[in-house]
């Protein structure tokens, strides 16, 4: 029997993980943090005979390294590109908990052994331990993303992990030629709604910035560091206008760059990122805001970076722009501006009157795109996980004659 323990993640966006004992063996399944709050999953047992992590993003990853800091010595399996990418991402966490004084989750000496301990696995390639089998399977969420497929006695779980099923210029979209799963544990992001079209999205956004930068003003575009920042460059490096590159998706498009094998248009993303201008220095911030351009910048729900800057000094400026790009979480300053027109951080709250737009270019797979795809794969039991209301989707599912559950952060589910 297979006991599946799942230590967040569960009816809620952030902070995975998931336990998994095949009774010989004990595998974790992610380890992240809830990038808004900073809640943590449950800590795990480190008895572990291996972890998997499915991408670099921080919800998923950001506590891997205090496995090590606990005593784990083991494996950390994942993509290289990952591996690249979570680098990036962790050191930029420890230097922000530095900054807010609190107790560390880890130290740099914890992410050095982290980074010494991972094993690659690359999508199609598989891992045998003593009585199971992990193999991964290309997830289209971001450059290094994987669904891990889990085979022990006859019985296969399938992760999503992030999935995106549909192509996008960045990434080529998600398999879906998988058979005979037993337990598919999904997530559930957009279940509730489905996206719109993806080419009408980047028309959309080359006219708002050809009518601002064309009008005199400045496009600012808070964007995701891994993933969204290089699509929208491919996007945008062909309208001729100045594109600007602030903050942390500077380092990761150059680690991206090192995988080509990891995304679909990489000659295409080289020459733009070439083309692109960087600010290095926080005294070009100013500077290049006195003439019409695109600036892309961190953090993409508008709570720290470069682009708090950005907004102080344009907020007043109506020929400006404003785009946010991605899923802003409830709690976040970018959220808060969704619902009340208002930019608050720290001591800063202003009503901005720049053109504010929101464009859906979501990385994940939506309503209809989770539906299709469990016809097609045919899993004997689904559970719901990653998501903000997973029990309704699961409560639709059975409906149309799936076994689908939405456990609940704790809860072991078994596996015979």
């Amino acid at each position: 029997m297979i006991e599946m323990r799942f230590l967040g993640g569960c009816r809620e966006v952030g902070r995975m993980g998931m336990l998994i004992d095949t009774g010989s063996e004990k595998f974790l399944w992610e380890y992240g943090i809830s990038v808004q709050s900073g809640e943590k999953p449950i800590q795990p047992k480190i008895n572990l005979d291996g972890v998997f992590v499915s991408h670099a993003h921080l919800d998923h990853s950001g506590l891997l390294p205090q496995l090590y800091r606990l005593g784990y010595d083991g494996p950390i399996y994942c993509e290289p590109a990952t591996l690249d990418l979570l680098s990036i991402l962790l050191r930029d966490s420890l230097k922000l908990q530095k900054r807010e004084g609190g107790p560390l989750d880890y130290l740099m000496t914890d992410i050095k052994k982290l980074e010494r301990n991972v094993r690659f696995l690359k999508a199609g390639e598989r891992e045998d331990f003593t009585t199971s089998s992990v193999e991964f399977h290309h997830a289209g969420h971001i450059p290094g993303s994987v669904m891990p497929l889990l085979e022990n006695g006859g019985k296969r779980i399938l992760f999503t992990g992030d999935v995106k099923f549909m192509d996008t210029q960045l990434m080529g979209g998600a398999e879906k030629k998988l058979k005979g799963i037993d337990v598919l544990v999904s997530e559930s992001t957009y279940s509730y709604t489905n996206h719109p079209n993806r080419k009408k999205l980047e028309d959309s956004l080359k006219k708002i910035v050809q009518e601002t930068v064309y009008g005199g003003g400045i496009c600012v575009i808070p964007s995701f560091a891994v993933g969204r920042t290089q699509e929208l460059l491919i996007i945008l490096h062909e309208l001729g206008v100045p594109i600007y590159m602030d903050g942390m998706g500077i380092r990761a498009t150059e680690a991206i760059l090192r995988h080509p094998k990891s995304i679909r248009n990489h000659k295409i993303l080289q020459k733009a990122f070439s083309r692109a201008h960087k600010v290095e220095r926080g005294m070009d911030r100013d500077r290049i805001i006195e003439s019409p351009c695109v600036i892309l910048t961190t953090a993409g729900m508008l709570n720290g970076g470069p682009v708090v800057h950005y907004i102080s000094r344009l907020y007043e400026r109506p020929d400006c722009s404003l785009v946010l790009t991605g899923f802003q979480v409830p709690g976040t300053a970018g959220r808060t501006l969704i619902d009340t027109g208002k930019f608050v951080h720290e001591d800063l709250e202003v009503k901005p009157r720049m053109r504010m737009e929101f464009l859906d270019f979501s990385a994940h797979t939506d309503h209809d795109h989770l539906i299709e795809f469990y016809k097609k794969v045919k899993p004997k039991k689904i559970l719901l996980i990653h998501g903000e209301k997973p029990e309704d989707f699961a409560k639709e599912l059975r409906k149309q004659g799936f076994e689908a559950e939405a456990p609940k952060n704790g809860e072991t589910v078994q596996v015979s």
